[in-house]
This record gives C-alpha cells, sequence and structure tokens, in this order.
C-alpha cells in the first residue's frame, strides 16, 4: 500500500508497522550515515510487493523489515 507519512523517527516507524516490510525516504542521518527518520513510502507484509512497486521511486531510500528475522520472513 503506498502510504503518505509525516516525518518519523525510526525506531516510531517500527513500533507503527510491527512485521512489515517499510520503504522510507531518509530525511535524517546520523553522524555515521545511519538513517535515524524519514517518511514512510510503502509497507507491506511480503518483501515481493515492495520490490514490484519501489522501481518508480526515486530518493535516498531505506528498505528494511520491523519484526525479528527468525529464519522465515515472508
Amino acid at each position: 500500500m503506498i502510504k503518505k507519512s509525516p516525518e518519523l523517527r525510526i525506531s516510531d516507524i517500527e513500533e507503527k508497522y510491527p512485521n512489515q516490510w517499510v520503504v522510507v525516504d531518509i530525511t535524517e542521518k546520523d553522524k555515521y550515515g545511519f538513517p535515524v527518520s524519514g517518511k514512510v513510502l510503502l509497507q507491506e507484509s511480503s518483501i515481493d510487493l515492495i520490490l514490484n512497486k519501489i522501481e518508480s521511486f526515486q530518493g535516498d531510500l531505506y528498505t528494511f523489515y520491523t519484526g525479528s528475522i527468525d529464519g522465515k520472513v515472508e
């Protein structure tokens, strides 16, 4: 699902979208270059759905899974 969200901290995105794949347009990085905050562009339960849609986006994007990785990720 395509989302337009306000700027959120990465930790808040993880809480708001549990066990989801998320694509974030990064708005702030820490001194080491790691994402600190951004705007959610996409969130889906399956990485395949993300990969099918992400090609149309441009920018400084960060894609990650908000759940724990226990050997099985959809």
